[in-house]
């Protein structure tokens, strides 16, 4: 059993590292076959990475995040997020989560990368999303509280950034959308609050660091959906019954 959990584990450690280097590579206009047989250099003196290198989290400790070369340093992005998506589909197995939550949290792990690193996410990955998330609905998920929930948090949003300005962008509240459909209502509202107070959370962390006015901290959320997704997917309701039911009456 426990070959099957590292099996599982690397498995989503080297999706995530295959997904962020051919992101990447399609951000900086590597052109086809080139961005599937590339070999992976220091973008800086384009030292051609070693095997133990590539090994996705473990090889960013052995090199002590840095270029062994140059010594440029590595974005903590990456072990990070490799790490994240090998914890996910590792507690997925173990909870036996649906194939479709997996599915979905591959596409929120894409957009958080293009969140994080550019703080905006293509609009044909929202609609994949969107669209994905119609079907899930019908034959899955059907049920009217959560479409009011959605409509209710959707229209509640909409409100504050006509009052607050940028406080949330119409990708964030589409894939909100698409994640209120795929999720039953309790999973949703946990998946919801969580993705706030964690964002709020950070948003503290970052000002104290950096003496900044929150004001000026700015928030991609996408990365805190897919985190609260993660944990609404496993103990959504778990959680809602427990702690927001009683907030809530």
């Amino acid at each position: 059993m426990i070959v099957i959990y590292i099996c599982i584990f690397f498995l989503g450690v080297a999706i995530a590292s295959y997904i962020n280097a051919t992101i990447y590579r399609i951000e900086k206009k590597v052109k086809y076959p080139e961005i599937l047989t590339r070999s992976s250099q220091c973008e800086k003196c384009k030292k051609k990475l070693t095997w133990y290198e590539l090994i996705p989290v473990f090889g960013y400790i052995i090199i002590g995040g840095k270029c062994t070369k140059c010594k440029e340093k590595i974005s903590l992005y990456y072990p990070l997020s490799e790490a994240f998506l090998g914890i996910s589909f590792l507690l997925f197995y173990i909870f036996q989560v649906p194939y479709y939550i997996w599915i979905v949290h591959i596409l929120l792990f894409i957009l958080s990368y293009y969140d994080v690193l550019y703080r905006a996410v293509p609009r044909s990955l929202v609609h994949i999303l969107i669209v994905l998330s119609v079907p899930i609905f019908i034959f899955i998920n059907f049920n009217i509280p959560s479409l009011i929930i959605t409509a209710s948090i959707l229209l509640l949003l909409f409100i504050l950034t006509l009052f607050l300005k940028k406080s949330f962008g119409l990708g964030d509240m589409l894939v909100l959308l698409a994640l209120g459909l795929i999720l039953p209502y309790k999973g949703y509202i946990t998946m919801f609050w969580i993705s706030i107070f964690s964002a709020l959370l950070y948003a503290i962390l970052v000002a104290i660091i950096k003496k900044k006015n929150m004001k000026k901290v700015k928030i991609p959320m996408i990365p805190f959906f897919t985190l609260a997704f993660l944990i609404a997917s496993l103990w959504g309701e778990i959680i809602f019954n427990s702690i927001f039911s009683k907030i809530l009456l």
